[in-house]
């Protein structure tokens, strides 16, 4: 990512998950204790759950951060049986003193010949475990701090995600294949995301390469699009536009993506991970070189004329949040949508109906009145 941000003013947040869960592995995983013959370690980390992110603004580094770890960890018993079991923390967070911690310790198949392993877990490894929680924050933003904050006469690095520059001599491509040229510096976030489809990830990767599938949600034709690494596509009247980088079939999309108002050359990368579930798929999102101010309505376009659209258009949705307004600097970016027709009566129909009545309806009286008259014997 660019990590350049003139006088460190704007919001940038960065995602610390995948960090988050390295750092817990590296320094939870060395903790143990023992007393004689008894001992316990963690030997892994089971999962970690939540947000993890540094953010920083007007100057000003902050972490924000809530976690649920799940641990694994082992003994012996004095009679040197081997023990196993789980450590849950529900709650690290950015606001938790390391006095407030809880823990939950499980021991597999547990019995009273186990209860001097369990002891020393809670008397000895906790303690442990609870200072080196309470260190994470701190590392937390050294670690990221120096990634969205510089000095003032830093200059911006070139970010890693960028589109490689043809070497001289490779410029030429295939038709319909093409390779984005050198990206201007711009200063970039990475965002991430993950949403449900009621589908399977086969049906939901098909709308993302199937040129008339991209069509029925998009509401128009594509101006180009060639499914294929190397391929171009160009949507919502030249609005989006980029290249394929990968194509993984039914699993993985890579993307040079870009809006038509981002900075002129500047891609983003944009991968596409389909998670397949037992009943639904999880569209799980990495956006690497997103422009600094541009998250937001990014993030608000994509889930509306991506998203929304594919699941009112395909039925992957059973509820559906009500569509809001685009911004007006990106109005050119909403697909165009026939209004709603409502089917009137002709009027000239209605007309002849009223003259028709005003005609018969004498006439059936004229020739109903004797025929009454002569029934009731007058």
């Amino acid at each position: 990512m660019v990590l350049h941000n003139p006088n460190n003013w704007h919001w940038v947040n960065k995602d610390a998950r995948e960090w988050a869960q390295k750092y817990f592995n590296d320094k939870l995983t060395v903790l143990s204790a023992s007393q004689g013959v008894v001992s316990a370690k963690i030997d892994k980390v089971l999962s970690v759950e939540g947000d993890v992110d540094v953010s920083q603004r007007k100057g000003k580094v902050i972490t924000l951060f809530d976690v649920k770890l799940r641990l694994e960890f082992s003994g012996k018993t004095p009679s040197g049986d081997d023990v196993s079991g789980s450590i849950t923390v529900p709650e690290v967070a950015h606001d938790t003193q390391e006095d407030e911690y809880v823990f939950e310790v499980d021991v597999y198949s547990d019995n009273k010949e186990k209860q001097a392993v369990r002891d020393l877990v809670r008397g000895q490894l906790l303690p442990q475990l609870r200072k080196a929680l309470s260190l994470f924050s701190g590392d937390l933003i050294i670690e990221h701090g120096k990634d969205i904050q510089h000095s003032a006469d830093s200059k911006p690095a070139v970010a890693s995600s960028s589109l490689h520059t043809p070497a001289p001599g490779s410029s030429k491509t295939e038709q319909g294949k093409a390779t984005p040229s050198s990206s201007p510096l711009v200063n970039t976030v990475t965002l991430t995301d993950g949403i449900e489809f009621q589908t399977s990830a086969e049906q939901l990767y098909s709308v993302f390469v199937d040129p008339q599938r991209v069509a029925a949600f998009t509401r128009s034709p594509p101006q180009n699009f060639d499914p294929s690494e190397g391929g171009r596509f160009s949507l919502f009247g030249g609005n989006v536009e980029g290249v394929f980088k990968v194509l993984e079939k039914n699993k993985k999309i890579v993307q040079s993506w870009r809006l038509g108002g981002w900075p002129k050359g500047h891609y983003s990368t944009l991968t596409l991970v389909f998670d397949q579930g037992s009943n639904s798929t999880t569209l799980r999102l990495t956006w690497d070189g997103v422009p600094v101010g541009e998250e937001e309505v990014t993030k608000r376009n994509f889930g509306e004329y991506y998203v929304k659209s594919i699941k009112q258009t395909f039925g992957y949705s059973t509820s559906l949040p009500r569509l809001s307004s685009f911004p007006a600097k990106h109005k050119n970016f909403v697909p165009s949508f026939p209004p709603s027709s409502v089917v009137k009566p002709d009027s000239s129909l209605l007309f002849g109906m009223k003259i028709l009545a005003l005609v018969c309806v004498p006439i059936f009286a004229a020739l109903l009145v004797p025929v009454a008259k002569q029934a009731m014997g007058v």
